[in-house]
């Protein structure tokens, strides 16, 4: 039977960042430290962090690269394959672990959740070549958002009429045009600080609007 992971969650503010730092096992102390936003916007990047550590000659028993792999799904699988989902992270190690000494690397990437609702984020370290797991973590969940979606694509909305704006007033010609226009970018400069306030306030600081 595969060992699980032992995990320690922490949530840092409220709806702000998940982390979780998990253990391979007692006897393979391999550890997966991941941050990632506790909400997310659908369609919208949702960046994940994983930081791998391992004791000297943990990982010496590879026999290829070492991966790190991330998926937000509904339910995890028993590896990143059958974990079906939306990729966030799927990458090679760099480095790679040297025979007999401690390692620490970090990996970084993204996805666009394509649905709404509570999902798991399912991470998985992997020797490439046989597919032997050497940790996992299924301790994290996202929320993926409506009012967050609903939020941040009204901020964007405005965030673009607002830059459309300001390149209309510098390419204006005309005191009576440059005076319109620059009322308009004012008020839309007010409607995306309040945008952004109510975005804040429905997915947390940790989501980029």
């Amino acid at each position: 039977m595969r060992a699980r992971a032992a995990v320690l969650a922490v949530l840092v503010g409220t709806l702000v960042l998940s982390a979780s730092l998990a253990a391979a096992d007692s006897f393979t102390p391999v550890t997966l430290s991941i941050t990632v936003a506790s909400v997310a916007r659908l369609h919208a990047p949702l960046k994940v962090t994983v930081k791998v550590g391992a004791d000297p000659g943990v990982l010496d028993t590879r026999e290829g690269p070492m991966r790190i792999e991330v998926k937000l799904a509904s339910e995890c699988g028993s590896n990143f394959q059958t974990s079906p989902g939306v990729t966030l992270l799927n990458r090679q190690l760099n480095p790679q672990p040297a025979t007999g000494r401690a390692y620490s690397a970090t990996a970084t990437g993204s996805g666009r959740p394509n649905s709404y609702g509570t999902q798991t984020v399912c991470t998985f370290l992997e020797d490439t070549d046989v597919g032997r797991e050497y940790a996992n973590d299924e301790s994290i969940q996202v929320k993926v958002s409506k009012p967050c979606t609903v939020a941040g694509s009204r901020y964007d909305a405005v965030h673009s009429a607002l830059a459309r704006a300001k390149r209309e007033l510098r390419r204006a010609r005309g005191r009576a045009a440059r005076r319109r226009l620059a009322r308009l970018v004012a008020k839309r400069q007010l409607r995306l600080t309040r945008d952004r306030r109510l975005g804040v306030a429905a997915c947390g600081p940790g989501v980029p609007l």
